[in-house]
């Protein structure tokens, strides 16, 4: 393998658009995959967390993440400050605790507008109990209607498990039809060789994961490829092994409408996953910013 671009910039010489921020180590679940299985680490120090925030050049999207960022007691005021620095923010979440209306209730009056929802198992307890060992369907259906009733909901993940959940495409389609859920981002990904992560023979590649979802919404592989060249994240930077497409082509703007992203996070030999990112970055743990990919896997079982 070649070695790690890897490098660290000062708060003030932050270049990337979206920052990762671990606000804790600590989870509610015990997922087969999981980029930071390591539970020991202490929280993040809000202070010097806003801190650093604060001296960004530009005004950019902070991804509160974990673990489980719900393990906070204080995370509706991590909401509240981020938002006055302020800065674009979106919470992702196992969705347990956010099966209570009030807690999503709570958040959104904290200010938070933003929501992506991991939901491996779609709408199958064995799926679910597969993936992430435990049987949470039920909860995970109900944080999604109460993220959605409140206008939160804006992206649903799901990792494709090879010969596990390979039909949560199509599943997931009748699941948002059902709750009358019509703007949104499905967001599929593989299995990435980091962290705690299941066997190869459940892995899959980018052009497996096009075919698997092209037969199920009923869309050509050449259709999904199109549309890398049409769409392009903030700054106009392009990424190789990331694919973004509408189901229909009548929906112009990103959730109006259904739309899906494709994300490769098998390496496939490569030193790590989606390397030389410049669109993700992660804080450190000394209050830093560094690639989120090569970041995570040079400090793999430490942080």
């Amino acid at each position: 393998m070649k070695p790690i671009n890897y490098y660290e910039l000062k708060p003030e010489e932050n270049h990337f658009d979206d920052v990762v921020i671990d606000v804790t180590h600590r989870c509610n679940m015990q997922c087969k995959n999981c980029y930071i299985p390591n539970r020991e680490i202490p929280d993040m120090d809000a202070n010097r967390m806003i801190e650093a925030i604060s001296k960004f050049p530009k005004k950019t999207t902070i991804r509160i993440i974990g673990a489980e960022p719900t393990m906070r007691k204080d995370l509706p005021e991590l909401i509240t400050r981020i938002k006055q620095v302020p800065h674009r923010m979106t919470l992702l979440t196992n969705g347990l605790r956010l099966a209570r209306l009030n807690y999503v209730q709570t958040l959104k009056n904290a200010g938070l507008r933003n929501l992506y929802l991991s939901m491996n198992g779609v709408d199958n307890d064995d799926w679910y109990e597969e993936i992430d060992e435990l049987r949470c369907a039920e909860k995970k259906i109900q944080a999604m209607q109460n993220s959605a009733k409140l206008n939160i909901l804006r992206d649903i993940g799901c990792i494709i498990v090879w010969g596990v959940n390979n039909d949560a495409p199509k599943r997931f389609i009748k699941l948002l039809k059902n709750n009358n859920i019509d703007n949104v981002c499905l967001r599929f990904k593989t299995i990435g060789q980091i962290g705690r992560h299941m066997g190869i023979e459940f892995q899959m590649g980018m052009d497996d994961l096009i075919n698997l979802v092209s037969k199920q919404f009923g869309v050509s592989a050449d259709y999904i490829k199109s549309w890398q060249k049409k769409w392009k994240f903030p700054g106009g930077k392009k990424e190789d092994d990331t694919f973004y497409f509408p189901l229909s082509e009548k929906s112009t703007r990103v959730y109006k409408g259904i739309w899906i992203k494709l994300t490769n996070w098998n390496n496939d030999g490569k030193e790590t996953v989606l390397s030389n990112s410049r669109r993700r970055g992660r804080l450190t743990e000394d209050f830093k910013v560094a690639p989120f990919f090569e970041h995570v896997t040079e400090n793999e079982g430490g942080y």
